[in-house]
């Protein structure tokens, strides 16, 4: 399958383009009908029947946090996420040579002033310790609410053990949409590197995705007309559909490839049991470790 577009939102940008309005378009009257805003008849996959209710709630934080607490997880799934501090202890050396701004490091305790100040290619591929997590949010509407709650909750542990290891996580959550052989996938951040995870936009955009999904509406609807029309971006016309768990790979997804960067692409297309989860959880630890030890 072909990505033949990617469109890519930092936190501040998603938020920012919820407030834009669709183009008309004067040759396709299809394209002038939008579903995002309007008022839905049940608050079942939408978190409110509102759109401006739905928006307030996502500017106040959300609503997911008291159910992501909730949700167990077996300490046996997270401690699967251990054999990676292989790869931080040999694969990368912990300091790569160079100056480093210990004053700086003291100051506000960020860990990017440990590592070199010298920027050649070099010392940046080997003195970062960076692991970017894309996580496939883009799911169809029949999966049970738990299952979310519980692939949060997954991502979530995980980014913790993994940043106490000493790795930096950037955490992405990527909404791919197919026609045919064709894809467009959407990438909103949720993390940056040096960032400390934000449980509520997390709760959003992995937990609470039966919510995002209107969301997501709204930015396909800001697409330009031919991918509109391509993708079924407008009422009635099916605002994509879901790709198959699989279908596309580490390579596919990325949204640039860098040296010192270890792909992690959790993808949970189609699973309805919370087992399943897990199990594709375990999986992909397994893949990577193997990948960072050949």
């Amino acid at each position: 399958m072909k990505i033949i577009k990617k469109t890519i939102y930092s936190w501040d940008e998603f938020r920012s383009v919820l407030d834009n309005e669709p183009k008309l378009d004067q040759d396709n009257s299809d394209l002038n009908v939008w579903s995002s805003k309007e008022t839905t008849e049940t608050d079942d996959w939408y978190g409110t029947k509102s759109w401006l209710e739905a928006v307030f709630i996502l500017d106040a934080g959300g609503w997911g946090i008291p159910k992501l607490e909730r949700t167990k997880i077996d300490d046996k799934i997270t401690d699967s996420i251990a054999p990676l501090e292989d790869y931080l202890t040999e694969y990368v050396p912990t300091v790569a040579g160079g100056t480093i701004n210990i004053e700086a490091a003291i100051a506000d305790c960020s860990p990017e002033h440990f590592m070199e100040e010298e920027e050649t290619e070099t010392v940046i591929t080997k003195g970062k310790r960076l692991l970017t997590i894309y996580v496939n949010c883009w799911n169809h509407c029949g999966i049970p609410e738990d299952c979310y709650f519980h692939r949060g909750a997954l991502i979530y542990k995980a980014i913790d053990h993994l940043e106490t290891l000493g790795y930096g996580c950037e955490v992405i959550a990527t909404f791919p949409c197919r026609s045919g052989q064709e894809a467009h996938v959407t990438y909103v951040k949720i993390k940056d590197f040096q960032e400390m995870m934000d449980i509520d936009k997390l709760c959003i955009t992995m937990c609470a995705t039966f919510m995002m999904r209107r969301f997501l509406f709204h930015l396909q609807e800001l697409e330009p007309p031919d991918i509109r029309k391509k993708f079924g971006y407008f009422a009635n016309g099916g605002y994509g559909t879901q790709i198959k768990m699989g279908t596309l790979s580490d390579e596919d997804i990325a949204i640039q490839q860098d040296s010192s960067e270890l792909i992690f692409w959790y993808d949970v297309s189609g699973l309805e049991r919370v087992k399943d989860i897990e199990e594709a959880f375990i999986k992909l630890v397994e893949t990577k470790f193997n990948e960072v030890t050949d």
